[in-house]
């Protein structure tokens, strides 16, 4: 990379990432703490971009409405820490542009260490505050998410074969999720007592809690379509964006592979679903519960 390049580079960035997080700061429901981190941030960024435009001129990049939105969205949706691992993952390799620049302008070895002092301490701001309840917790989470998508699914699948009257159907589901919800609560309190760092109660209200948010989420369909068959695919689309949702978040947290992940975990319920399509089709006509409206 040519030299001019790369200090252009470096100034676009950093005038780019001013604006993002200046754009995080005013995220609504931030608590003072990251909104303080966010502006120190962004003043700094500030501080970085007129000095680089001071050596290579006017280096501005306009900086889409749409990319600050989703960001904004990213934070509200995954919070600090997923946001915050996005941003990095999509940074240039800074310390090796700043090196090349160091070597080919030797003058500016003294401000360009003063900038990377500033993004170390950025770095270290970041991951001290890296410490949200649904990362301490994302096991427990996890756990309520995961067994409520694998039983949903597979009692609405096998609905499809045995009900056609969507309310039942529904209220099936709905029933045995709240109760299902309970025994998990209790059993993610059992395993967080042998955990040093989880609060048990607290492991406990989170996976009763996702489990509950996923029980209501795919019953929706049931009580507001009429068609079995339409209820069932809207539920299944609704299961699929949570589990989207999920393998993006510990995907992005673990540095792990986003399709590889999703497509495991879309197989496994595809294939439970289909299972108990077959077994619920089967008994349905066994003791005869299939009925026509």
């Amino acid at each position: 990379m040519e030299v001019r390049e790369a200090l252009y580079r470096v100034c676009r960035d950093e005038y780019e990432a001013h604006h993002l997080y200046k754009a995080l700061a005013r995220t609504p429901m931030l608590n003072q703490r990251l909104r303080e981190m966010f502006e120190r941030a962004a003043d700094d960024e500030l501080r970085h971009y007129r000095f680089w435009s001071r050596i290579v001129g006017s280096c501005r990049s306009k900086l889409s409405v749409i990319k600050v939105l989703l960001y904004r969205v990213l934070l509200l949706l995954f919070g600090v820490t997923i946001t915050l691992k996005v941003v990095e993952s999509m940074e240039v390799d800074a310390s090796r542009i700043y090196g090349d620049i160091v070597r080919a302008r030797p003058e500016l070895k003294d401000d360009v260490n003063r900038i990377i002092e500033d993004e170390r301490r950025h770095e270290y701001e970041f991951i001290s505050s890296l410490d949200e309840g649904r990362v301490r917790y994302l096991g427990s989470i996890t756990l309520g998410i995961s067994d409520a998508l694998i039983e949903l699914t597979g009692i609405y699948t096998g609905s499809l074969g045995a009900f056609e009257n969507t309310v039942n159907a529904g209220l099936t589901g709905l029933l045995a999720g709240i109760a299902a919800s309970i025994s998990m609560g209790i059993a993610s309190y059992s395993q967080a007592k042998h955990e040093a760092l989880k609060n048990p109660r607290i492991s406990a209200l989170y996976t009763s809690v996702a489990y509950i948010v996923v029980v209501l989420l795919l019953a929706l369909p049931y009580f507001i379509l009429n068609s079995i068959a339409t209820a069932f695919i809207a539920m299944m689309l609704l299961a699929m964006a949570i589990v989207a949702y999920m393998t993006f978040y510990t995907a992005v947290l673990h540095n792990k592979k986003f399709l590889r992940e999703f497509a495991e975990s879309v197989v496994l319920i595809l294939g439970v679903s289909l299972l108990l399509y077959i077994l619920g089709s089967v008994l349905g006509r066994a003791i005869g519960i299939k009925t026509v409206d």
